[in-house]
């Protein structure tokens, strides 16, 4: 996997983790393709299924990508994972990170009432819908700084923070190291996940990922 798409895949699980088990669902269209993401988050993990092709397992100690039609997994510790965004962020360290802006735009987004932000950074741009009353928003704000701060490392500081924003980001339209993802929440629910969810699927070949770039 290339180092950009790598990263990307880093900063959207960083903004979907929370701390109490919940389901969402994502239609997310990348550079025209378009999918739906289902986010399942237990504790400290997720796991993301992008379509039914591929799955990503995320936590604390790491990540494990499951490639469905070809029945193999690729796994990254968290050391690996840290080094690789410690290197694309390495040219922007000590730099002040750019909030995202409220535009005072309102705009209904499904059945959240939102505020629109924008957002320009060293690593790109974007615009944000924000719901405020959003259930449990604060509890999942702080979560997914935490594990982007794990993760991400450097990387983490040089886009939006969740907490920057006073709500639920329901809507976005991000353009980031020249990739475009624009995305819109289709439900959201708090419900109990089994803890199998995270564990890869039996018959699976482990296939070595290549080391951290140097």
């Amino acid at each position: 996997m290339k180092s950009s798409a790598f990263s990307l895949v880093v900063l959207f699980l960083a903004a979907t983790l929370a701390q109490a088990d919940w389901v969402l669902v994502q239609k997310t269209n990348t550079e025209g393709k378009e999918t739906q993401v289902t986010t399942k988050i237990k504790d400290d993990q997720a796991r993301v299924d992008m379509g039914e092709k591929m799955s990503v397992i995320v936590g604390t100690e790491g990540m494990t990508m499951i490639m469905h039609a070809q029945k193999m997994i690729m796994k990254r510790d968290l050391a690996t994972i840290k080094a690789a965004m410690e290197k694309m962020g390495k040219g922007a360290a000590g730099q002040p990170a750019a909030k995202p802006v409220s535009t005072g735009q309102k705009e209904k987004v499904g059945e959240w009432d939102t505020e629109i932000y924008t957002w320009e950074g060293q690593m790109g741009k974007g615009r944000f819908w924000v719901a405020k009353d959003f259930p449990n928003y604060a509890e999942i704000s702080a979560f997914s700084d935490k594990l982007g701060k794990i993760v991400g490392g450097t990387m983490s500081a040089l886009s939006p923070q969740a907490s920057d924003f006073e709500g639920m980001v329901v809507k976005s339209e991000v353009t980031m190291m020249g990739k475009s993802v624009n995305s819109h929440l289709v439900s959201a629910k708090e419900e109990t996940v089994p803890p199998e969810e995270f564990v890869p699927p039996a018959g699976y070949t482990e296939m070595k990922m290549p080391g951290a770039p140097r």
